[in-house]
């Protein structure tokens, strides 16, 4: 169902960490921050460190289209150390900047831990829009939000009536929570990603748009 016009959900800046598991002491963080040119919102940045961090590198702006936003960056080193993999969601292709697609980048680790980026490329195969409970008061009614919640989450509360249990986080300001659980991890020949994804259509009691958890294998470029 449509949000409320000044509905909006939160996006935190997440720093993912890395380790190269076969370079001793080169680290890498990727994370989400306010861009540099006038109006950007988010984008993807990458730092890294060859001497355990002491030392880091400048920020390096991931995405090249930096005029929507992009955040919830993931990021993973391959076994062999001579490659990383990112991705993040981005909203590029949407004037309005509201619906999603998923964005990833390799890059190449140099002997010296220089890293040279790839090119960008689409991973999702369509557009979809954030899923979160917000405040209309429909989204209250039991089955008419159907999101991604984390563990010990009962889903018949809604967030604002969670109860006061030390295993979840009793906070009114979840109604603006989409639920970020994107993840990636590596072998020597694969990329494994997940993230949530709001395209799909419920077909519960009400009818609605929900977030569900996807999948993709990559294979490492040559």
């Amino acid at each position: 169902n449509s949000a409320a016009a000044d509905d909006q959900f939160n996006a935190w800046p997440f720093p993912v960490p890395a380790v190269n598991p076969a370079k001793t002491g080169h680290l890498y963080v990727a994370y989400a921050d306010q861009g540099d040119n006038s109006g950007d919102k988010a984008d993807i940045f990458l730092v890294a460190s060859t001497n355990g961090d002491t030392n880091w590198t400048s920020p390096l702006r991931v995405n090249t289209v930096w005029t929507n936003d992009q955040w919830m960056p993931v990021l993973a080193v391959k076994p062999d150390g001579t490659k990383l993999f990112m991705a993040w969601y981005d909203r590029r292709a949407d004037t309005n900047n509201g619906l999603i697609e998923v964005y990833g980048r390799w890059g190449t680790i140099e002997t010296n831990g220089t890293v040279t980026l790839d090119d960008e490329f689409r991973i999702s195969t369509v557009s979809f829009p954030p899923v979160f409970t917000g405040t209309l008061s429909g989204n209250t009614i039991e089955g008419h939000y159907d999101p991604v919640y984390p563990p010990q989450v009962n889903l018949h509360w809604w967030y604002p009536e969670w109860p006061d249990d030390p295993l979840v986080v009793a906070d009114p300001v979840y109604i603006n929570h989409v639920g970020e659980y994107n993840g990636v991890s590596t072998d020597n020949q694969y990329a494994y990603m997940t993230w949530s994804d709001g395209r799909g259509a419920g077909t519960g009691l009400f009818p609605r748009i929900q977030n569900d958890i996807r999948f993709i294998k990559l294979l490492w470029p040559e």
